[in-house]
């Protein structure tokens, strides 16, 4: 695993970026200070997006965890993850939920190093965007539970607050992240696996699948991520299929018809991150 800060992002950036070719998938985790608003279970779609727009607009990304692998499931070498630290985020003054942060800790954060050594993410963020995002022609993203994953990229990459609307959110999740597949969606059509109504640590050991490192560290997750893509592919041969293609876990029953998002709730989830043509 590597740990990446302001004094090596651009070695790692362009190291990353010359292993791309030949690893195309991109497994990611995020990790951030929690909830400052809770979504209810039975909330809308769009309810449920105000409600990320709301936290990750008022909160920081602390870490991201990047992992490549190729359709074989091979690393550049055993273990390899790449950790990116950020400074933004200050535990003292910034927007936060206890529980999290106490669960951050026993993880092994060192919220004053993240401070000290970190990345400031306005100032790389078209770096990280050039070298690991915005190449949907040769890439799938790998996620598990991915929606706040993906709007914490979006924001920093777009540095500014999510757009205000589900469509204009959806827009942008084609347009970064082009092909991209949530585990824990995933997981619904797979038989065993609880329909997906489990967490990460679960999904492992349901599939004798032994997790490395630590949890809640974003390197780590993204590892594991992309290790039981492959294993699920492994296992049965539409887990790629255009029912998963571009669908994030709770946002999953509206498809775009003619720039219009429209409630499908009786027919399979299809593609409901998919990028129309809107006038």
């Amino acid at each position: 695993m590597v740990n990446v800060g302001k004094k090596n992002l651009v070695q790692q950036l362009d190291l990353i970026l010359e292993l791309r070719g030949f690893y195309p998938i991109v497994a990611i985790d995020t990790e951030f200070p929690g909830f400052i608003r809770d979504t209810p279970r039975n909330a809308t779609e769009e309810e449920r997006y105000k409600d990320v727009k709301h936290n990750v607009d008022n909160m920081h990304l602390i870490q991201l965890g990047v992992a490549l692998l190729d359709e074989e499931g091979n690393t550049p070498w055993p273990g390899c993850c790449w950790q990116f630290n950020f400074c933004d985020f200050d535990p003292d003054v910034d927007a936060s939920s206890p529980d999290s942060i106490e669960l951050l800790v026993q993880s092994g954060h060192d919220f004053q190093e993240h401070r000290r050594d970190g990345i400031e993410a306005r100032r790389c963020a078209h770096m990280i965007c050039v070298n690991l995002f915005c190449q949907p022609h040769n890439s799938k993203y790998i996620t598990f539970h991915g929606l706040y994953d993906v709007a914490y990229v979006i924001k920093m990459i777009t540095r500014a607050p999510l757009p205000n609307t589900l469509n204009e959110f959806s827009d942008l999740v084609w347009t970064i992240f082009g092909r991209i597949y949530d585990l824990k969606y995933i997981s619904r059509f797979f038989g065993g696996l609880l329909r997906g109504e489990i967490g990460l640590v679960g999904l492992s050991m349901l599939l004798d699948f032994e997790p490395e490192g630590i949890r809640h560290q974003a390197a780590y997750d993204s590892l594991l991520i992309g290790k039981l893509f492959i294993e699920m592919k492994q296992r049965r041969d539409n887990v790629e299929d255009e029912r998963s293609e571009s669908v994030l876990y709770d946002l999953e029953y509206l498809i775009f018809i003619g720039g219009a998002l429209l409630p499908f709730p009786f027919l399979p989830p299809l593609r409901c991150l998919y990028s129309a043509n809107v006038n």
